[in-house]
């Protein structure tokens, strides 16, 4: 009867996880972390902590010298930098003396990474495998694995394979076995690799320019297509400065005024308004068909009559896109020439007029014809057309950060990251369940990439001349194609260029070879070259400084002595 009682009693108590610190670390450091120098972290971790070497974070000397940008709290480098990080916690039974938690009774285990922020505590999202980013809102006490979460609850039945992951982000923490030989108490640590890598990408049409990039695009251009600042008590554009008469004629005779000239590179170079595929120049697009060139109303030079009045609708030319559209490549020429100084600019102005069209003759010759006519322009078209810029500018921005992968660990003041651990175990009715430990790890931050405090020295060994002789270098390999491999292997004349490639089918005829080893002696060479030469050239300087006090000594000479006149003066 009382060996029935025993079971039955012990069969009533809950052997669940416990999580906490080390007991080498504090009570409120929860998960501590442990850095390293080098890729061999792993067996290093293990011999300290079988040994009884490892300390608490706030003891171990990084945790105060490691304090990049803001000062605020330690920050942690990357795996660039050629440092490691571990975090470690450990796991107890909740039962009376908390001995250590068997790890065959584990399931698995592992630890979050959650930003605190502004709006609260942030989560690394997942969605079938691709990052969706920090996702604020209430964080449920709950499996951070949607998959396992559903067959746990029963809602859905297991799956083999299993789909891709969805949650929370989580890394792993493995189970090891210690014994203190001070105490002569065992202890459960779980401990994983603190990874710092990570980035995801906006989906489409989900970002949004900043609030303040309208301002930093109305003033690319001049009046009257930028410096178009807020609204007015109707909503309407607020002007930077009232309509003018002249305002109408940004291209007059052929010669175009800043505003305009800054406006054509905008459209050509930035925006490739000419490529119809491009959705985000529709609008765009539209606007410029409405404006149109005009023959001048009065013959150059200018007579005493107004030049800026409307012109007649039976005149009208060609509109600006037209024109674009048809003189590319002209165009392209004419800005490629005043960007390298082939044509005078004078006042931030062309001295040239603009291209019309190229025309090839029958000789094959190039020849363009210059406008001599006005582009006229209303009020109202180039309030919309200062609008339809915006909007493209706008667009162009989320465009850009649509194809960058936005970083996971950055560097503002709400970049501040806690370690969170949990436990999968089972339960006396072989229930898996999850415990999440109630002690996060210190507050961190990650420093930047190229942070010059956090980088490492690092040496690297060079190859012997004899080891150069053992065959051609075996490094990065390049296929250019033949207009391009003409271009590099003419700085040897001497080589026999060829007509052809090898018949690649890709197109890709030629393959020029590095070598890393071969490239860094080369530069080594040269810089100690041009060190020689500037101690040459600066050797005397350091004396020059050493002499310049003694030369300024001679050069102001003292006051000579006051002799005194009796003896009262002593």
């Amino acid at each position: 009867m009382v060996n029935a009682a025993k079971k039955e009693h012990h069969a009533a108590v809950r052997h669940a996880p416990l999580l906490h610190n080390p007991w080498f670390a504090e009570s409120s450091e929860g998960v501590t972390l442990h850095r390293y120098f080098d890729d061999q972290f792993v067996p290093r971790f293990t011999q300290e902590a079988m040994s009884g070497r490892l300390t608490a974070t706030r003891a171990q000397e990084w945790y105060n010298s490691d304090r990049f940008g803001r000062k605020d709290m330690p920050t942690l480098r990357l795996p660039m930098h050629q440092t490691f990080y571990i975090a470690c916690c450990e796991v107890s039974c909740d039962n009376p003396g908390q001995p250590a938690y068997d790890p065959k009774r584990i399931r698995s285990a592992g630890f979050v990474i959650r930003r605190r922020a502004e709006a609260g505590i942030q989560r690394w999202m997942i969605h079938e495998g691709q990052a969706l980013g920090w996702q604020s809102g209430p964080i449920p006490d709950q499996e951070p694995d949607d998959y396992r979460r559903f067959v746990n609850s029963k809602l859905i039945l297991p799956r083999y394979p299993e789909p891709s992951y969805g949650g929370e982000e989580s890394y792993p923490l493995h189970p090891l076995l210690i014994r203190d030989k001070k105490t002569n108490r065992s202890h459960a640590l779980l401990w994983g690799y603190l990874p710092l890598g990570g980035s995801y990408r906006l989906a489409n049409n989900a970002a949004e320019a900043p609030h303040e990039a309208s301002a930093a695009l109305s003033k690319e251009l001049s009046w009257p297509f930028g410096q178009n600042f807020g609204k007015d008590e109707f909503g309407h554009d607020k002007p930077s400065r009232p309509w003018a008469t002249g305002d109408n004629r940004p291209v007059f005779h052929g010669y175009v005024t800043k505003a305009f000239y800054e406006l054509l590179k905008l459209l050509v170079i930035r925006y490739r308004v000419f490529d119809e595929e491009d959705d985000d120049n529709s609008e765009l697009r539209n606007q410029l068909e409405a404006i149109h060139f005009y023959p001048p109303l009065v013959p150059y030079p200018l007579k005493p009559f107004d030049p800026y009045a409307v012109p007649p609708a039976d005149t009208k030319g060609d509109n600006l896109l037209e024109w674009i559209e048809d003189s590319r490549d002209s165009i392209l020429e004419w800005l490629s020439k005043i960007a390298t100084g082939k044509e005078t600019i004078a006042n931030a102005l062309p001295q040239n007029p603009l291209p019309y069209r190229a025309n090839v003759d029958a000789d094959g010759n190039l020849t363009t014809t210059l406008r001599n006519d006005d582009l006229y322009i209303t009020e109202q078209q180039a309030a919309v057309l200062r609008d339809a810029l915006l909007l493209r500018g706008g667009r162009a921005m989320v465009a850009v950060e649509d194809g960058l992968a936005m970083p996971r660990f950055g560097q503002g003041d709400d970049d501040q990251f806690f370690i969170l651990p949990f436990v999968r175990w089972q339960d006396e009715c072989g229930c898996e369940k999850i415990y999440w430990g109630q002690q996060r790890s210190i507050d961190f931050r990650v420093v930047s990439p190229f942070d010059p405090e956090a980088q490492r020295p690092r040496a690297v060994i060079l190859p012997g001349l004899d080891d150069l002789k053992r065959g051609t270098a075996r490094g990065v390999s390049l296929l250019a194609p033949k207009s391009l491999a003409d271009a590099l292997r003419s700085i040897k004349p001497t080589m026999d260029m060829g007509k052809g490639g090898p018949g690649n089918p890709a197109g890709l005829c030629w393959s020029f070879s590095l070598s890393i080893p071969v490239v860094t002696i080369c530069a080594m060479i040269l810089l100690m070259i041009l060190i020689s030469l500037l101690d040459i050239i600066f050797r005397w300087l350091p004396w020059a400084i050493l002499a310049l006090p003694r030369l300024c000594g001679k050069m102001v000479s003292p006051p000579p002595p006051v002799q005194p006149s009796s003896k009262d003066d002593y």
